[in-house]
């Protein structure tokens, strides 16, 4: 089952189809090349200056990182958090409309929230001391009255297997796996007999700058660690629907929601 690639994004049934189907869409070229280099531009001045708040490698602990922040890579970060609140230009992105209309149809609401409490990321694969992400549903740690949330990754450069980009297994929104197919931190074994014939359908996408991904938090994703010699970088938020509401007390309700009309 392979992901569906869209470069004409009209047909708004068609991608809610392919969406409701496989979990994740690709939308080829849908950020313009000027406002993904002034996104860039500006993620960059952040990176530079380590503004936080953001997250190391190294305090993941995921597979290929360093061990901790006093080892050589210690300091390489993994991403920097709150980017709707770090400026207009992450902000505009996250509420532009032709995208909030599009999630909106694809979460069959006309009122969609971005939640700050997740996702929310300039995501960074750097070449020496990245690591590797491992399958696993997002909705793993999330906590909403529904599991339905939609994330959107906009590529801000080449993606590919050999520099960690994301793959995804289509269809897997809609399976229920044993709690066996699953380690204790809830990434999915690859190697259970249930799991197996799913991650062998895999799919790697290869994406270009302004390319963006749709894709369902109940949808299995991983990444390798980065093999070439240039960063990685992407940003990434999560929406779901206004009146589907994070659990009291949970991360999820963390932080206030950003909520946009659809319509407007």
């Amino acid at each position: 089952m392979a992901i569906t690639s869209f470069s004409d994004f009209a047909d708004v049934g068609a991608i809610a189809s392919a969406f409701a189907r496989d979990g994740v869409v690709i939308l080829r070229g849908f950020a313009p090349a000027e406002q993904v280099a002034a996104i860039r531009a500006e993620a960059m001045r952040q990176l530079e200056l380590r503004l936080p708040p953001l997250e190391l490698e190294a305090e993941l602990g995921y597979p290929g990182a360093p061990k901790s922040s006093d080892e050589q890579g210690g300091a390489t970060i993994r991403r920097l958090r709150g980017m709707a609140g770090r400026g207009e230009v992450f902000l505009n992105w996250a509420g532009q409309r032709n995208a909030l209309q599009l999630i909106g149809q694809l979460l069959g609401s006309n009122e969609i929230t971005l939640t700050q409490a997740h996702h929310n990321s300039l995501m960074t694969k750097q070449p020496s001391f990245s690591s590797d992400t491992l399958w696993h549903r997002d909705v793993r740690y999330w906590r909403f009255a529904r599991p339905e949330l939609v994330s959107s990754w906009l590529a801000l450069g080449d993606e590919s297997p050999a520099n960690g980009g994301l793959g995804f297994i289509a269809g897997s929104h809609l399976v229920n796996f044993p709690d066996a197919a699953f380690d204790e931190r809830e990434f999915l074994l690859a190697t259970h007999p249930d799991a197996a014939p799913w991650v062998d359908k895999a799919e790697f996408p290869t994406l270009s700058a302004g390319d963006v991904v749709l894709f369902d938090a109940r949808t299995f994703h991983a990444a390798s660690r980065n093999s070439t010699e240039k960063t990685k970088y992407s940003l990434v938020f999560s929406y779901h629907a206004s009146d589907n509401l994070p659990q009291s007390g949970s991360r999820s309700a963390s932080l206030p929601g950003i909520t946009w009309s659809s319509t407007e």
